[in-house]
């Protein structure tokens, strides 16, 4: 037990971390988990497996129905506020094979374990979505967060919420209504009888979703972005569009078949068989996905679980022989661990193509600013070119008209300076003249 709580406080802290920052990525991983369930459900068949595989499906299991938080250490004190002690003591799981699968107990809340927990966790952010809405028109805090939740949540969210956990919801409910007295109900503790109107309310939930879901699409609301969901990566052609509802009434018939026949492992096997042959005939007619690579993995994991099968009947006949039954214990081991390792490999070749696509976005994006801003340069240069140039002629012309107005200046000097000159030579020489005059007539005197 260890070593499966290890395993699952480090997938939690994986999924927290990819949650945080690549969104994308633990949709990717959920949506494996989903195409897995069919065949990790199979451990619930009433026929006991040797060897190792029992407890690596169980690991597989718990993982699947998303019981990551532990709910088994500290969610069974609070239910001893309303249940006896006495009922506690004898609450337990319906067999051996559903315990080992993580379903330990009778009652719904146990056996919803994480998946209550993100249950209520959902119906609280709706219900806060709710009141954002309502005091949007008082506050624009309260707008800003109606705004971002809304979208996210409100449809979308709750789609892809109820999708994922369809199974455990089913399973939960249909295991403490199976497993209830009509009879004793009247003498049992308020836990116990909440437990039980719980479980039938929410039965009949999940499979009125189912029937509103198949209504949605029928009538093409699906077209608008609330129920997008409903038909994201899906063809718009034939019967593709449906293939989330079927997929939803396949996993409720796996549910009555593995809980309403627990005591009758051959008609198990042979309903299960059955219905999975279907289903993978149904996947090759109809090819729901837009992807080629989504259709082959959803057919792959239908032959698994085919194989499966077969592989359980083998060990249901030979229940005499261990030699056999511990090599038909390793296969199947090995067509569970093979169908999680293509899985898990497809995932991680898809996110790592989704990182480097956006990697070569922002690459691109950078580029493409590097090009607007050399344009924008370049546009810059061309406008201003043509007025720099303008301004050095216009500076070259006054350069000009100054150096002529500096000759016309300095040839007017040179002009004036003559015109002076030649004004006061002919009074200096009459005024010698008469000087030496009055000379002569004084000399005469």
């Amino acid at each position: 037990m260890s070593s499966e709580n290890n395993a699952k406080i480090t997938i939690l802290t994986i999924s927290i971390i990819l949650q945080l920052f690549f969104g994308f990525a633990i949709n990717l991983i959920w949506a494996m988990m989903n195409d897995l369930s069919f065949i990790i459900s199979l451990g619930l068949v009433s026929i006991p497996i040797p060897g190792v595989a029992s407890p690596i499906q169980s690991l597989l299991s718990s993982l699947i129905y998303m019981d990551l938080l532990l709910t088994d250490k500290w969610l069974a004190n609070y239910l001893e506020y309303s249940v006896m002690p006495s009922e506690l003591e004898k609450d337990e799981a319906m067999n051996i094979y559903f315990d080992s699968q993580g379903f330990q107990s009778k009652l719904v809340l146990q056996n919803l374990g994480s998946t209550l927990v993100f249950l209520l966790m959902h119906i609280f952010l709706l219900l806060y979505t709710g009141l954002m809405g309502q005091l949007s028109s008082v506050t624009d805090i309260a707008k800003k967060q109606y705004l971002i939740l809304h979208p996210r949540l409100f449809w979308g969210g709750t789609i892809r919420f109820i999708i994922q956990q369809f199974q455990p919801l089913i399973f939960a409910s249909l295991i403490n209504i199976s497993s209830t007295s009509l009879k004793d109900l009247r003498t049992k503790s308020l836990g116990i009888k909440f437990s039980f109107l719980f479980s039938l309310g929410l039965f009949i939930s999940t499979l009125l979703i189912v029937f509103v879901f198949y209504r949605i699409i029928k009538h093409g609301r699906t077209q608008s972005g609330r129920f997008r969901s409903l038909i994201e990566g899906l063809n718009q052609t034939g019967y593709a569009p449906y293939w989330t509802v079927w997929t939803l009434l396949k996993w409720s018939l796996m549910c009555f078949v593995l809980v309403l026949l627990t005591d009758y492992p051959a008609q198990q096997l042979q309903l299960l068989l059955l219905l999975s042959v279907f289903s993978g005939a149904l996947q090759m007619s109809v090819q729901p996905q837009i992807s080629k690579v989504e259709n082959m993995m959803s057919f792959f994991n239908e032959v698994m679980a085919s194989c499966y099968l077969y592989t359980l009947i083998g060990l249901a006949h030979a229940s005499d022989d261990f030699a056999l039954r511990e090599l038909l214990g390793l296969v199947l081991i090995s067509l569970l661990l093979f169908a999680l390792l293509v899985n898990l490999l497809k995932v991680l070749i898809q996110i790592g193509t989704e990182l480097v696509r956006k990697a070569n976005e922002r690459c691109c994006q950078s580029r493409d600013n590097v090009t607007v801003y050399r344009k924008h340069v370049r546009k810059y240069a061309a406008t201003t070119e043509p007025s720099i140039q303008r301004m050095e002629e216009n500076i070259e012309a006054l350069e000009q008209i100054e150096n002529v107005f500096d000759k016309q200046l300095r040839r007017n000097r040179i002009l004036r300076a003559r015109l002076t000159n030649e004004t006061e030579m002919p009074s200096a020489s009459f005024s010698r003249s008469m000087m030496a005059q009055d000379i002569l007539i004084s000399e005469l005197a």
